[in-house]
């Protein structure tokens, strides 16, 4: 989040996407997103203030500062999170971001991104590196989609027969489950030796939740461009892969010269 009310919108859809008393869910501000200089706001560097102030000294600071480009948008964030009960984590910098967002993932189920966070600062490289750094880095799944929308339309579940591919998409249905019921489901399998035996088992465990999907099966030599060029059709998809993360942020989401995947209702889900 950055504490806009595109941020507010995201907060509101991921309370009605994971709809469970059971589900934890943590607001994480980063600074840079959308505003700069907080370190400003202290005589200490960022990178040290943990070990001099308690998280509460240095939430009131930047809540009661009148510097522009800060408390507006912080403010705004932690009352947002109070009204729905939400627990709060706020990242000042650079490399608070880097040890602390790192290490918080590596506990998480799942990220959740407001696509519009990506589309505001198409021309701020800054903020572009700081949002393809958390791409690249996250240790757990990813899930990018519109801030406003709960409906995909059609699920594209990408399967190499991977152990790490089967996982995303068993990660994906535990997390989701219902929106394999409400969606029209299409599994594309890259044909190896691997998949052969394997696809049969992922099959089966799919038909448990929804009875009736397609399979479209693609070579090797060929599946990530006919994979692409499938999604470029669809006006809303969600694309849930366990293979090609690196690839995908760049081709997807970055490269936005030919990039498709930032324009009408599509998400993924990258593990």
């Amino acid at each position: 989040m950055d504490g806009t009310q595109d941020s507010e919108k995201l907060l509101d859809l991921s309370i009605r996407l994971f709809d469970n008393r059971d589900s934890s869910i943590n607001a994480t501000f980063v600074n840079g997103l959308r505003n700069k200089n907080l370190d400003n706001l202290f005589e200490l560097p960022g990178s040290v203030l943990n070990s001099y102030y308690s998280y509460a000294e240095i939430l009131d600071k930047i809540l009661h500062t009148e510097s522009d480009n800060s408390n507006e948008f912080i403010k705004r964030f932690v009352n947002k999170c109070e009204e729905l009960n939400i627990k709060t984590r706020i990242y000042l910098n650079e490399d608070s971001f880097e040890k602390g967002f790192i290490k918080d993932s590596l506990y998480s189920d799942l990220l959740v991104i407001g696509k519009n966070i990506l589309l505001r600062n198409a021309n701020d490289q800054s903020c572009c590196d700081l949002l393809e750094a958390m791409l690249h880095t996250a240790k757990c799944p990813i899930l990018i989609t519109p801030n406003e929308s709960i409906t995909f339309k059609n699920i594209v579940l990408l399967f190499d027969g991977s152990e790490k591919s089967f996982e995303a998409i068993k990660l994906f249905v535990y997390l989701v489950s219902d929106q394999l019921k409400t969606n029209r489901v299409t599994l594309f399998t890259v044909v190896n030796e691997q998949t052969m035996e394997t696809e049969k088992n992922l099959c089966d465990y799919l038909k448990i939740h929804q009875p009736f999907f397609s399979v479209y099966r693609i070579f090797p030599e060929s599946y990530y461009t006919e994979m692409l060029k499938t999604l470029a059709d669809l006006n809303e998809f969600l694309l849930v892969t366990g293979v090609n993360r690196n690839e995908i942020i760049e081709d997807m989401i970055f490269n936005r010269l030919h990039s498709f995947f930032l324009q009408g209702n599509r998400s993924v889900f990258m593990y």
